[in-house]
């Protein structure tokens, strides 16, 4: 097996990577010379009639997190030049529930700045694309004035709007879809490589590592949008989300224990983890149908808190193979790092600023070179695991040499009246007894300081004999303890003692004479 064509591809991903975190710092924008501020309020009860009844104030920052309610921003903007275009964006992913509305200063009403469709299956915004965004067209020293509504069901809600050029969103836009082309291409080449090891290789663990592939595919598929638009009721494409969810966290934890080897590692542990994932994964899902009008608005912090749950059975199960599958552990929290790392990253950039580009693309350039690391690891650990098997091979064929060497000795020592066919027998089942190489050294050993007179004085005293008696009675004579023949023979010591007493009553031994005094006089 010969996969080193293969490092040109990992190298080719490796690049990818890198051109995704570049694009994704290159978008700047030029500062905004329009007159222009926001203002803000939260848990408002008015609607757009008593719109002047709300009392906005000056804001920094409108990452509520997990927030319930309904929140307004008031942008006020002159325009001094001539026709001008602008965008607001927010940076929601999953909120679609945004209305955007301009001041009729004739009316004093607020009419919809955007065509009105159905807001099951459509907000406001300008253009479908994930964040939330809508465009202002200002004439020549106009003064117009705008409202943003919004409202969360408990969902993480990031309403902190920018102003930007119209140039600025479309060259932030065009970055990003070139970063999700190459993100999503990325994710293709990887799972056609792995397809590709596995025709090779045929190793169960590529079915779970598929599946993992796969699902963190939909899921940010689902989680950027991509799915909004398309004319479906938000609830539905809301539910399908966290179905997608699920599906990635069971995929990660199936993926984390197969890599593990967590079932031969820590059986009790593999159990326990599989009916736990059955347990709470089945039953949020049983809630989430069976409540499907109210179920969304508990389920967003729900479904983060089983993201942290991930988290703490992938270092359980890490903790529990670490002794017995240390070079499957370290492997894994190689790769692993790579992604918790660049999280961590995306998550100080979405609260700071200071690092470059969009915080949601640092999770994925982290997933991306876990991927790549995943599948290097698990090539590796296949080949050393063929290299090990085929050094066992051969060092049992060695043995089976040794003991046909040993075998053909004695058979010229004794006499030509034994039945060598039973001698084979004997020996036959000794090889298999012993399964190391340390215990078939040191039966060799011993066995060479044994007088070949013994097997022929027992062949010859007692014919009637069988294959496992005698094999029994040649570990007795070396020098075996009742335990180390135990072991040897993969029985537990009470069915050696037990053994022995069925040997002495076939050789007809009396009460004062032990069995090791007897085949001492042999």
């Amino acid at each position: 097996m010969n996969l080193k064509h293969t490092n040109h591809q990992y190298l080719l991903i490796i690049f990818l990577a890198l051109i995704f975190f570049g694009l994704s710092s290159c978008s700047k924008t030029e500062s905004i010379e329009v007159e222009y501020s926001f203002e803000s309020a939260i848990n408002v009860k008015q609607g757009i009639k008593t719109y002047d009844q709300i009392k906005f104030e000056p804001f920094e920052d409108l990452d509520l997190g997990f927030f319930k309610g309904n929140a307004w921003v008031k942008l006020e903007i002159t325009n001094n030049d001539d026709h001008s275009s602008y965008m607001v964006m927010m940076n929601d992913l999953i909120n679609r529930n945004y209305r955007f509305y301009k001041l009729d200063t004739l009316s004093n009403e607020l009419k919809p700045a955007s065509y009105f469709k159905d807001v099951t299956k459509y907000d406001h915004r300008t253009f479908n694309d994930a964040k939330p965004n809508f465009e202002i067209r200002l004439k020549p020293n106009e003064k117009a004035i705008y409202y943003f509504s919004t409202e969360s069901d408990g969902r993480i809600l990031q309403a902190t709007p920018r102003l930007l050029k119209i140039e600025d969103y479309r060259s932030i836009i065009s970055t990003t879809s070139i970063f999700n082309i190459l993100f999503f291409a990325a994710i293709g080449m990887l799972l056609l490589i792995n397809v590709f090891h596995w025709t090779i290789l045929k190793k169960r663990i590529y079915y779970f590592y598929g599946f993992y592939i796969l699902s963190s595919c939909l899921f940010y598929l689902n989680v950027e949008g991509f799915f909004y638009g398309l004319g479906v009721p938000h609830s539905i494409i809301d539910h399908f989300l966290f179905v997608c969810i699920r599906l990635w966290i069971f995929s990660t934890i199936l993926f984390t224990s197969q890599f593990l080897e967590l079932n031969h590692a820590s059986p009790k542990i593999y159990r326990f983890i599989k009916w736990l994932l059955l347990i709470i994964l089945g039953g949020t899902t049983l809630y989430q149908f069976i409540f499907f009008n109210s179920s969304i608005s508990n389920l967003h912090i729900v479904e983060n808190l089983f993201g942290f749950i991930w988290i703490v059975i992938a270092i359980v199960m890490i903790s529990f193979s670490i002794q017995k599958r240390r070079m499957q552990a370290r492997y894994y929290l190689i790769a692993f790092s790579f992604l918790i790392a660049f999280v961590l990253l995306g998550l100080i950039d979405s609260h700071t600023t200071l690092l470059p580009g969009d915080p949601f693309s640092y999770f994925k350039i982290g997933t991306i070179i876990e991927f790549i690391g995943f599948t290097y690891f698990i090539v590796l650990i296949i080949k050393k695991k063929i290299s090990r098997t085929i050094s066992l091979e051969n060092e049992f064929i060695q043995n089976k040499k040794d003991l046909l060497v040993i075998t053909k000795q004695l058979e010229s020592k004794l006499d030509s009246k034994l039945d060598k066919t039973d001698l084979l027998g004997v020996f036959k089942l000794i090889e298999n007894s012993l399964s190391t190489e340390s215990e078939w050294a040191e039966f060799k050993s011993k066995f060479k300081e044994i007088n070949p007179s013994f097997l022929e004085q027992l062949f010859v005293n007692h014919p009637d004999l069988t294959k496992s008696e005698i094999r029994l009675l040649i570990l007795i004579k070396i020098g075996y303890s009742q335990k180390e023949i135990a072991n040897i023979l993969n029985i537990v010591p009470e069915s050696v003692k037990k053994a022995k007493n069925r040997v002495r009553k076939r050789l007809n031994l009396t009460k004062n004479i032990t069995l090791n005094e007897y085949l001492l006089q042999l």
